[in-house]
């Protein structure tokens, strides 16, 4: 256990849930590809890709809006999260419910916040919103058996904590 906490304590906390997702979308996407889970790699690219993008777009937008710093760390784990929970793209049409998710995420974040902290987890917030105005909520289509021993790895960001 030592040699994980010193490898732990020499990166932040956002770095490791950052390189956490990246993982589990790199790792959803090869299982994808041997057709243990219902989606291609490509569109789980194209989501997470689109949702990023997106996220990053309208971040830059809000933070200019209310001159506040951002993290570029959280923009990408917040479009990495809805990467995770959305069903990824099947048609173009899909995209409009990634649009909305994101510009939701990163609107939350500046408008439903005391004093620059969330009132409230901006992911889950649009979530919600969105479930409500497109008919679609989260599936969190990665929480199959065959995702558990690399979402088990998860228990590293609890141990860094």
């Amino acid at each position: 256990m030592k040699l994980i906490d010193n490898i732990l304590d020499r990166i932040t906390m956002y770095r490791l849930v950052l390189y956490y997702l990246i993982f589990l979308l790199i790792a959803a996407g090869i299982l994808g590809y041997l057709g243990f889970i219902p989606y291609s790699p490509i569109s789980i690219l194209i989501s997470a890709l689109f949702l990023t993008a997106v996220s990053w777009v309208t971040n830059k937008i809000f933070s200019l809006a209310f001159h506040a710093p951002t993290n570029v760390e959280s923009i990408y784990i917040s479009a990495l999260i809805l990467a995770l929970i959305l069903s990824p793209v099947k048609s173009p049409s899909d995209l409009l419910l990634l649009l909305w998710a994101s510009v939701l995420t990163m609107a939350s974040k500046y408008i439903l916040a005391i004093n620059t902290k969330h009132i409230f987890n901006p992911v889950a917030v649009a979530v919600v919103l969105t479930s409500f105005g497109f008919n679609g909520s989260a599936s969190w289509w990665v929480g199959t058996a065959y995702m558990l021993p690399f979402t088990l790895l998860g228990l590293l960001i609890v141990r860094k904590n």
